[in-house]
C-alpha cells in the first residue's frame, strides 16, 4: 500500500511538473513571438558576441540574441536547440549602403562584409563632441543606424555625436567598399534621360561644352594603364558627353590587365542622331596599344596610340590609333566637381536658400534637396554642384551633392 502510495504521490508531482511546464511555455511562447523575455526560465549562459543570453526552462530552451552584427532576435524551441542552429539567419542580417564614397553614388554591401562593417562600426561609443570636418561618406546598417565619416578629422558621427578612429579602422572599412565597387555599370541600366549632375555623381567624366567634371579619374585611367607603368592595372572608366540639346553619349574604355583596350560607344540617348547605335571595339591589343592625351589646334583628344610600328607580316590587320573622346583646350577642368560652402536662410517645401559669399553665384542660392524638414535656419551646408549658375535671385544651380557642414 505504501509503495502504491509513494508511486501516486511521484506521478501527481510528474503530472503537476508537466502541467506547469506546459503553462510556462505556453507564457514564454507567447512572450517570445511577441518579442519579450520569457520570465519561466533561468540565464544558463552568456555569449562573447554582443550579450546573447541562453535560458532553459521545463524542458524547453529560449536563446536571446544580442549580437554585435544588429541580430535581435527571441528564438524558443527544445533542450537540443543551438545557438548556430540560427547561423543563416544572423549571417544575412546585416545590409550596408554606402552613399558618396568618392563620387560612387550608391553601394550596397551584404553578407560577410557587411558583418564585419557593423561589427567595426557597433564597437565604438559614440559619445564625442562633434569636430570640425567634411562629410566624406555616409554608411546605413538595415536602414536604421546611419554613420557619417569625416575622413579629414578621423572620426565617425551617429545621432549628432561621434567616436575618433585609428586610420587601421578607417583603411579596413575602405578596403571592404571598394572591394563591394562594381564601377562598370551595364549601359541597359544607364536611364534614357541621363542628367548631367547624376553622370557627375555616378562617377563618370563627364564633358560639356566649356567643362570636364572628375578629370582625376581620366588622370587615374591613364596612370593605370599606360605603357609606362610597369604594373598595368585593369581599370574602367566612362565618359559622358552632352550634346547641345542636352543629350547624353556615353562612352566606355576598359582595360584588361594581359589582354588589353575594349571600346564601347552608345549614341542611342541621342534624339537627333543621325545613326544610332552602340558600337563595340574589342581588338585593341596592350602589345601595341597605350593611352594618353594629344592637344591639337582647339582639342585635346583622349587617343589610344600605336606602342610603335607593328609587323604586318605578321599582323595582317592594319592598326591605326583611335580618339576616344575629345573636349575643348578652353574647358575648365575639375578633378570632381565645382562646391561652395554657406548658410541656410531659408526653408522652403523642395529647396533651402543658401547664403554664400561665392562672387559668381551672389549672396543667395536656390538648392534643391531629398528633404527640407532635415535642415535648419543657420546649418552650415557644403553645397556641390556642375558649375551652371541660372542668372536669377535668388540663383539656381543643378546640384549634385548636399551634405551638413560643421566649422
Amino acid at each position: 500500500m505504501k509503495m502504491r502510495k509513494g508511486i501516486k504521490v511521484a506521478l501527481i508531482i510528474l503530472g503537476v511538473i508537466i502541467i506547469l511546464g506546459l503553462i510556462f511555455f505556453a507564457i514564454d511562447y507567447n512572450r517570445v513571438k511577441n518579442g519579450e523575455k520569457p520570465i519561466f526560465c533561468i540565464n544558463t549562459a552568456t555569449a562573447n558576441d554582443g550579450g546573447t543570453k541562453e535560458y532553459l526552462g521545463l524542458g524547453y530552451k529560449v536563446i536571446d540574441f544580442n549580437r554585435l552584427d544588429g541580430y535581435d532576435e527571441v528564438k524558443i524551441g527544445t533542450w537540443s536547440m543551438k545557438y548556430e542552429d540560427f547561423e543563416n539567419e544572423y549571417n544575412a542580417n546585416a545590409n550596408v549602403i554606402v552613399n558618396g564614397y568618392d563620387n560612387i553614388p550608391s553601394i550596397t554591401i551584404t553578407g560577410e562584409d557587411a558583418i564585419i562593417i557593423k561589427q567595426i562600426l557597433n564597437e565604438f561609443t559614440y559619445n564625442g563632441e562633434l569636430c570640425d570636418g567634411i562629410y566624406s561618406y555616409e554608411i546605413t546598417i538595415n536602414d536604421e543606424e546611419h554613420y557619417k565619416v569625416k575622413r579629414d578629422c578621423m572620426a565617425i558621427e551617429r545621432e549628432n555625436k561621434q567616436t575618433k578612429i585609428t586610420k587601421i579602422v578607417l583603411e579596413s572599412i575602405e578596403n571592404i567598399i571598394e572591394n563591394n565597387i562594381d564601377e562598370k555599370k551595364q549601359l541597359e541600366e544607364i536611364p534614357q534621360d541621363y542628367p548631367m549632375n547624376q553622370a557627375i555623381k555616378d562617377g563618370c567624366v563627364v564633358m560639356s561644352n566649356n567643362a570636364v567634371f572628375n578629370k582625376g579619374m581620366l588622370d587615374s585611367f591613364i596612370d593605370n594603364t599606360n605603357v609606362n607603368n610597369k604594373d598595368r592595372k585593369s581599370d574602367f572608366i566612362r565618359f559622358v558627353q552632352y550634346t547641345i540639346e542636352g543629350d547624353a553619349i556615353i562612352t566606355d574604355l576598359e582595360y584588361k590587365a594581359g589582354l588589353g583596350y575594349i571600346l564601347t560607344t552608345d549614341n542611342t540617348r541621342d534624339a537627333f542622331g543621325a545613326d544610332t547605335k552602340v558600337i563595340n571595339n574589342n581588338d585593341i591589343p596592350l602589345k601595341f596599344y597605350t593611352i594618353d592625351l594629344v592637344q591639337n589646334k582647339d582639342f585635346i583628344d583622349i587617343v589610344l596610340l600605336l606602342t610603335g610600328e607593328i609587323d604586318y607580316e605578321s599582323n595582317k590587320k592594319e592598326y591605326e590609333p583611335i580618339t576616344v573622346v575629345s573636349y575643348s583646350k578652353d574647358s575648365v577642368t575639375y578633378d570632381t566637381a565645382p562646391s561652395f560652402i554657406g548658410e541656410v536662410t531659408e526653408i522652403n517645401d523642395k529647396t533651402i536658400i543658401v547664403k554664400t559669399e561665392e562672387k559668381n553665384l551672389g549672396d543667395a542660392v536656390s538648392v534643391k534637396v531629398d528633404n527640407p524638414k532635415e535642415y535648419s535656419i543657420g546649418n552650415q551646408v557644403e553645397v556641390i554642384y556642375t558649375g551652371t549658375v541660372l542668372d536669377t535671385y535668388p540663383c539656381q544651380i543643378y546640384e549634385i551633392e548636399v551634405n551638413k557642414y560643421q566649422k
